[in-house]
């Protein structure tokens, strides 16, 4: 693989070393969300959801940083953002994740938060000649809002945000599609966004890891889930 393909900002040869890149937490539960998406690029490494006509002039990066521009904070990690010249992808995977904060309950009382939140709100005005409000966007998960801004800052012509969903029930699916449209709605349509579902064809390794956390015989599967990735034995994915 050439080096349109890494990790932060470390460029990398195969999917394979991105894995020591990780961080074993990454990988201590077997359901993370990083791990069907690593296991998709791995198989599919020029992967772009129809998005791009010239993969060849795209890069991948994955756990892409966009720092904060007021405040202090860290700094936006997009699981993964693909880059063109006039085209960029920014990745959300989600899984067995709960839904994520909301600005309100985020935000509290901090001064320094409410910096930080400008900070991705001028982004987002930068791109789009919107300017979002605080309230309008209250209700939002905070990190959509960062996300969107980190997609933003790039300044491509298309500008798409993929939520890239892996068996989702018709509850989840039916809450990444609302507040995708909602904060469309806010933006007049200047972003691109996708809620695009993805099937686990789990192996019976997966099940295994699966079900020993479920019984909590293990609380630590990184060792077995690095293993199953290389080796192609935890899952396939099916568009």
């Amino acid at each position: 693989m050439d080096n349109s393909f890494c990790f932060k900002t470390i460029k990398l040869r195969h999917i394979d070393e991105m894995i020591v890149q990780c961080n074993s937490k990454e990988f201590k539960s077997p359901f993370r969300s990083t791990i069907p998406l690593l296991i998709l690029y791995r198989n599919q490494p020029r992967f772009c959801f129809n998005l791009l006509e010239n993969t060849d002039e795209a890069s991948f990066c994955f756990e892409y940083e966009t720092k904060v521009a007021k405040g202090k904070g860290r700094s936006s990690c997009t699981d993964l953002m693909i880059k063109s010249p006039e085209t960029c992808i920014a990745v959300e995977a989600k899984w067995t994740e709960a839904p994520y904060k909301t600005v309100k309950t985020w935000l509290g009382n901090s001064e320094n938060k409410n910096q930080v939140l400008e900070g991705w709100i001028e982004m987002i005005f930068n791109y789009t000649g919107v300017k979002v409000t605080f309230e309008s966007i209250s209700n939002l998960p905070y990190q959509l809002i960062h996300r969107v801004a980190s997609a933003c800052f790039l300044n491509r012509p298309n500008t798409h945000v993929v939520y890239l969903c892996f068996d989702l029930d018709k509850s989840k699916t039916k809450y990444y599609n609302n507040i995708l449209n909602h904060f469309s709605e806010i933006i007049s349509k200047r972003v691109n966004f996708h809620v695009i579902s993805m099937h686990l064809d789990k192996f019976d390794e997966q099940k295994k890891l699966e079900a020993e956390w479920k019984l909590k015989k293990t609380r630590d599967v990184s060792t077995q889930v690095i293993t199953g990735i290389k080796n192609n034995t935890l899952m396939q994915i099916v568009e």
